[in-house]
């Protein structure tokens, strides 16, 4: 019987857990999260190859996503972010256009460090809508 009783409560316990954990993640789903961190990195453009060295990701509650890279250029770009694995800190990005010109195509991930504010890594390809060219973002946090 006492085996039985603590196979329950660890059963219950674990059960709060794994509910605790859905309910924050789902509360930080709709609210806006910005995340930002100095590394390095290489963001590539056809040919061109700049050092990146900043970065910040803007997650709004409409699952939209803007993105700011620092690099010799400050680069915008926009597009949808959603969490496809069990990972609340991993994100996939999708890149794709809005109704401006330019923009990028594509998909990515960018994870997050734990305490949800820094960036861990980052990592895009696609293609420029403007002009046609590959891109490619690789960036790692400090």
């Amino acid at each position: 019987m006492p085996g039985k009783r603590r196979l329950i409560t660890a059963a219950t316990v674990f059960l709060l857990a794994m509910a605790a954990m859905y309910f924050v993640a789902k509360a930080q789903e709709s609210e806006e999260r910005l995340a930002h961190s100095n590394g390095q990195g290489t963001l590539i453009v056809g040919n061109e190859k700049f050092k990146l060295t900043s970065v910040i990701v803007k997650l709004l509650p409409d699952r939209k996503v803007e993105l700011t890279l620092v690099t010799d250029l400050t680069i915008f770009l926009s597009g949808t972010w959603s969490n496809q694995t069990a990972s609340p800190q991993e994100i996939d990005l999708d890149m794709s256009g809005g109704a401006a010109r330019g923009g990028l195509e594509g998909n990515g991930k960018v994870v997050l460090r734990n305490d949800g504010k820094s960036v861990a890594r980052l990592t895009l390809k696609g293609v420029s809508r403007a002009t046609k060219r590959a891109v490619e973002v690789t960036f790692e946090g400090k």
